[in-house]
């Protein structure tokens, strides 16, 4: 095989099954059923990978906005804090899903079932962007709210992926892999590496995914990781982690393999493809198709 081949099978590899996307919706289900006992929930809203086509086979979380109406999360003239919202999510899904480890997260509350993990996520409609498109308020980790917009991001992806052939979600398919085959689990946020590409237009025009993730290694690691302005002007900062101890970690695997992913591509231009192939193997960590 080529390195271009090898690449493809990787992808094979890696997407999502009939199963797992099957075991979603059924957890779908039970988690609407149970919030709308409690709350006026208006609607439930995929998210994330799974709504941008850049989701991967076993370890993909599964988003899930849950948008509440207004009345139930305001308390006099102002919205109560976001952090009495995600304690109430948790009491009630807790109570449905006793025998699941249920958490919270930054935005969300994690339900960690068997075959699939859903982050149920809060929401409330905030009005329409200038665009027209819906802007809904969220979590932001410190008690307040901060305004998204899925639909949008969604429809922004779409096209740049359609500008790269269709490149982009694969490229970010691959990243997610190397995230998790990394020893540990490299912290980078899903959204954070979709948005660099597709603002950096890093898949567009004649490029191998050898080059496509070999310069999104350079890219993270020339921002030393940090985030970037949301190229829609919806969410404000994109961050890449979550923390500053995870940016550091981060860094170190994004620099590591930034450097991997450079030496495969100095040995496959002069047709040294045991060495490529050893090269993008210590990248993905004894996991690339020989």
């Amino acid at each position: 095989m080529t390195i271009s081949e090898s690449f493809q099978v990787l992808l094979n590899r890696i997407q999502p099954l009939r199963s797992e996307i099957d075991s979603a919706n059924r957890h779908f289900a039970e988690i609407k059923s149970r919030l709308e006992k409690v709350f006026t929930v208006k609607s439930f809203l995929l998210a994330g990978s799974a709504s941008r086509n850049t989701f991967i086979r076993g370890y993909s979380d599964v988003d899930l906005f849950a948008v509440v109406a207004r009345n139930d999360l305001r308390w006099g003239g102002s919205y109560v804090s976001s952090e009495t919202v995600l304690n109430n999510f948790r009491k009630e899904l807790e109570g449905r899903f006793w025998n699941s480890n249920v958490y919270r997260d930054v935005h969300a509350i994690v339900v960690a079932f068997t075959d699939c993990q859903v982050d149920v996520v809060p929401a409330f409609f905030a009005g329409p962007d200038p665009s027209g498109w819906p802007l809904y308020s969220i979590p932001d980790g410190a008690g307040g709210w901060m305004t998204t917009s899925p639909g949008y991001h969604n429809a922004y992806l779409k096209q740049k992926n359609e500008e790269s052939c269709g490149k982009l979600c694969c490229t970010a398919q691959l990243l997610k892999f190397w995230r998790v085959c990394r020893s540990p689990i490299v912290p980078l946020s899903s959204f954070h590496i979709e948005m660099v590409l597709a603002n950096e237009r890093l898949c567009v025009g004649a490029r191998s995914y050898a080059t496509c993730v070999t310069e999104i290694f350079q890219n993270l690691a020339s921002r030393d990781c940090r985030g970037i302005q949301d190229p829609l002007g919806v969410t404000g900062i994109v961050p890449a982690v979550k923390s500053e101890s995870q940016r550091v970690n981060a860094l170190t695997s994004i620099r590591y393999s930034r450097d991997h992913a450079k030496a495969a591509h100095t040995a496959d231009y002069p047709g040294n493809l045991q060495e490529a192939r050893r090269q993008w193997d210590i990248v993905f960590n004894n996991q690339f198709p020989w």
